[in-house]
């Protein structure tokens, strides 16, 4: 699972550290292209994060081409 210390993102919105702590993770090949990525729910539940706000990070990974959405999968 994916896990990331939310208190380093100093003022930064948490959908957009999110975003850019996986896209980061893509980068460098942490995350390997057509790697099954958590669902928004248990990354939420993960986090101890709004839904939304994985939602949100998430669209921003899949406008910029760095994850698919394969019907219910998404991938990085």
């Amino acid at each position: 699972m994916l896990t990331y210390n939310l208190e380093q993102r100093n003022d930064e919105p948490k959908y957009y550290y999110i975003y850019k702590m996986i896209r980061r993770d893509i980068e460098r090949g942490k995350l390997k292209k057509g790697e099954k990525l958590p669902s928004k729910r248990s990354l939420a539940e993960h986090l101890g994060i709004s839904l939304i706000t994985v939602e949100n990070a998430y669209q921003m990974l899949k406008d910029e081409g760095y994850i698919a959405v394969s019907y219910t999968h998404l991938r990085a």
